[in-house]
């Protein structure tokens, strides 16, 4: 494969510029029996057990932090187990530490193995109160997502890249097990220039494996990998860091998605001047082919636009950037549903890439392709990742970011927002917003509306969002930093629904 990569990549670079929908190659997918759990991060019982696939030690390609929230008014025991990985064999640590009421912890792991080149990590919680993620910082920016709770034995990246030479770009999948018995994992990998795969990867008992994709496939566009456990069971999340011309300059990291669903929301969303948003779709099936309607759903009730239609060929992946597409133009943020008409399961995640130098108004705004969105959409460079949800739950906590005093930004800029999608084509759900236990804020969503709320009016500084809501909906957040943006779902603080079920 490796010998006709530099002769294609001439002729499909700009594959992603050139058109609004890419249809990545074959992939050879087995039979499976069909099966399905939520791919949402959900705290339920009474010991709550959160999975960090990981990321890099100090000085390496992302360094991994971990943050721990408390949103209880009592203490909260935490155990973590740091694992590691890499070519320097090391052993496990395990750290006891109590959060305080209301109260973070920040965690920087590799402390605890510093012969480590990668590091992963599992909390053990008492209560189901306790909010966990991953923060990954490089020199391109930083990039959060929540740790799993739950481990499983496929998972699907859809949408990555690996141009190294042009776009700095750097690709890795990371996989944690966190058992006492080795995990084997076969990994497929389908690419624009081509396929490959990565057979019999062990995963040692309690380690992290970091599988850089770059190295197997170097010039890219877009990859997907098809992840299949053979034995054991694994946590999986993948970072991509990028600085270039098309790439941007950021680093995406989110969870893989654990399994398909015919019906996925994703609730951050935008077009405008210097933004670019890449829906991707995977069909895991090995034989089926999946007809699928990408649907706006916009905050403003008077804003109308009909469905993305698609077909996702058997082991394939579709892409679609939604700054081409003339039906959006305007519409500013919004949130989407990604919905199989087959129905055929399909697994769905969304990327977004921002110019520092865009607003409304700046120089990006001429050339855009789906014309000037709001002010300050694109103010800060970033790139993010985030996959969809195929579960709605009525209790959600979010992990946010506002700023403060030191960092205000003029009037109008995006600072970042919690995003709340009301999934049901006929209820309407009344949802309260609180800070610290207070009331902060109540909104109306209709049906298949979404409601944007600035974090600037949430809160400032490191806080956590609690959001009750009439109804099960599904909530997100968008949080932009003086140098960089992140996305990612919240927490679901109830066992959530599927959203197929919704009426």
């Amino acid at each position: 494969m490796r010998s006709t990569r530099m002769l294609a990549v001439v002729a499909i670079g700009g594959l992603l510029l050139a058109g609004v929908l890419v249809d990545i190659g074959d992939r050879a997918v087995p039979e499976v029996a069909d099966r399905h759990e939520t791919a949402l991060a959900a705290p339920s019982g009474v010991v709550n057990t959160w999975f960090c696939p990981g990321g890099s030690r100090a000085g390496g390609m992302a360094e991994l932090t971990v943050r721990m929230v408390n949103r209880s008014d009592e203490p909260r025991a935490v155990t973590v187990s740091v694992l590691p990985g890499g070519s320097a064999p090391q052993d496990p640590s395990t750290l006891e530490m109590s959060i305080e009421p209301r109260g973070r912890v920040l965690l920087p792991p590799s402390d605890e193995v510093p012969d480590a080149e990668w590091v992963g990590v599992m909390v053990e919680t008492t209560g189901a109160d306790v909010v966990v993620e991953q923060i990954l910082t490089a020199a391109e920016g930083v990039g959060r997502s929540p740790c799993l709770t739950r481990t499983a034995d496929s998972w699907i990246v859809s949408n990555g890249a690996t141009r190294s030479a042009v776009e700095r770009e750097r690709f890795v999948v990371m996989l944690l097990n966190p058992f006492p018995d080795v995990a084997v994992v076969d990994v497929e990998l389908v690419a624009d220039v081509g396929r490959d795969s990565i057979d019999g990867l062990v995963v040692p008992a309690r380690r992290v494996a970091a599988v850089d994709i770059t190295s197997e496939v170097t010039v890219a566009s877009t990859v997907a990998a098809f992840i299949d456990v053979v034995s054991g069971r694994v946590a999986a999340s993948w970072v991509q860091v990028a600085d270039g011309p098309i790439a941007g300059r950021g680093v995406r990291t989110a969870p893989a998605v654990p399994g398909a669903a015919v019906l996925w929301h994703l609730p951050v969303a935008a077009v405008g001047a210097g933004r670019t948003d890449v829906v991707a779709v995977s069909n895991p099936s090995a034989t089926e082919t999946a007809e699928v309607d990408v649907e706006i759903i916009p905050e403003d009730p008077q804003f109308e636009a009909g469905p993305i239609e698609i077909t996702v060929r058997p082991g394939r992946t579709a892409l679609i950037d939604l700054s081409r597409q003339a039906r959006l133009d305007g519409i500013g943020h919004f949130s989407l549903a990604v919905r199989s008409l087959t129905p055929v399961p399909v697994a769905a995640s969304i990327t977004s890439v921002t110019a520092a130098f865009a607003d409304s108004g700046g120089p990006a705004d001429s050339g855009s392709p789906s014309g000037t969105g709001p002010a300050g959409i694109a103010a800060v460079a970033g790139s993010t990742a985030t996959i969809g949800a195929d579960g709605a739950a009525r209790r959600w906590l979010v992990p946010a970011e506002g700023r403060d005093q030191d960092g205000a930004t003029e009037p109008g800029a995006d600072t970042g927002a919690l995003v709340i999608v009301n999934p049901s084509a006929a209820g309407i759900a009344q949802a309260d917003v609180s800070v610290g236990g207070s009331l902060v804020r109540s909104v109306e969503i209709g049906p298949l509306r979404s409601r944007r709320l600035p974090l600037s009016g949430l809160g400032s500084g490191h806080f956590l969002v609690e959001v009750d809501s009439s109804a099960p909906v599904v909530v997100g957040r968008e949080v932009v930093g003086l140098t960089s943006r992140s996305a990612s779902l919240g927490v679901a603080a109830d066992p959530p629904v599927p959203i197929a079920g919704l009426r």
